[in-house]
């Protein structure tokens, strides 16, 4: 059984566990949810579970987050009606940093949201998220992201996807000002020798220490996976990734992509297309900052 930590910035056994354990420990922090203590309300429906806000709120969260997965799940997994989850996904609210820091083992000063999965033999054993409440809206702004995350999982059993891959889908799924602020850090970051070759990015399979590193990752990878959503859809990129994995990246870009080797993505960031909306667009989506 494992644990795995994914945050997102401001702006064990059984086949997945024996192939992915390596991995996941360079990936991703590992944290231990045993001495996290649960809030005693709770409100729970479908496939979620929301703690740590008013029953009103908590029912506009779970609306939220199930049109989140159902997006998710048809935009990049072609299930346009998805099975429920057997183990509902808990959505813990924090209200103040130092709450969500102790909740998730303390991340970066910047993050406002983590998702954490744990696997057994067959089947995911826990799913959680925890986010900032903190903002004026009453959706959290990290809510769709990280849902990204725990239904990518669904679909990787094997092994988890790269991790600028990961993350680069997930931003797709943030609103656009968030998107637009995660751009901002790459271009900074390209400014001041702080952005990747085409070839270390995709083979970067931790997150980067320290919070400037970070953000430029985010930024650079979101701006490579919308490139590549872009250039043909996002199933499309799904199934490349699957690929990778099997054939290795350059034959997967070949088949998917027609570009010949990792050198041609360097037009990614010189072609990026407009801020790419693939969640949700209600009002409800807009940050919280």
């Amino acid at each position: 059984m494992q644990r795995v930590l994914f945050l997102s910035g401001r702006t064990g056994g059984g086949p997945r566990a024996a192939a992915a354990a390596t991995a996941h420990a360079t990936r991703a922090a590992v944290v231990s949810w045993l001495a996290i203590p649960l809030a005693s309300a709770a409100v729970a429906d479908g496939n979620f579970r929301v703690v740590g806000v008013a029953a009103d709120r908590a029912a506009a969260i779970v609306t939220a987050a199930e049109e989140a997965r159902s997006t998710a799940f048809t935009t990049l997994l072609d299930q346009p009606a998805p099975a429920a989850w057997r183990v509902r996904c808990e959505v813990h609210v924090h209200h103040d940093p130092g709450a969500f820091a102790a909740a998730v083992g303390g991340p970066p000063a910047a993050a406002r949201g983590a998702t954490s999965i744990e696997f057994g033999e067959t089947d995911v054993l826990l799913r959680r998220i925890d986010v900032m409440g903190d903002g004026s809206a009453v959706v959290p702004d990290a809510l769709a992201h990280e849902i990204v995350h725990v239904v990518l999982a669904d679909h990787f059993v094997a092994g988890p996807p790269p991790r600028w891959a990961d993350e680069g889908l997930a931003v797709l799924f943030d609103a656009a000002d968030i998107q637009r602020r995660h751009d901002a850090d790459f271009r900074t970051g390209q400014d001041h020798g702080l952005a990747w070759s085409p070839r270390d990015l995709l083979m970067l399979d931790q997150l980067p220490s320290g919070t400037p590193r970070q953000r430029v990752f985010y930024g650079q990878s979101a701006a490579v996976v919308r490139w590549l959503v872009a250039r043909r859809d996002p199933a499309t990129f799904i199934r490349f990734l699957d690929d990778s994995a099997v054939r290795g990246t350059e034959a997967a870009l070949q088949a998917h992509y027609d570009l010949d080797s990792i050198a041609a993505l360097e037009q990614a960031w010189r072609e990026v297309p407009a801020f790419t909306l693939l969640g949700m667009t209600s009002p409800n989506r807009q940050s919280g900052e």
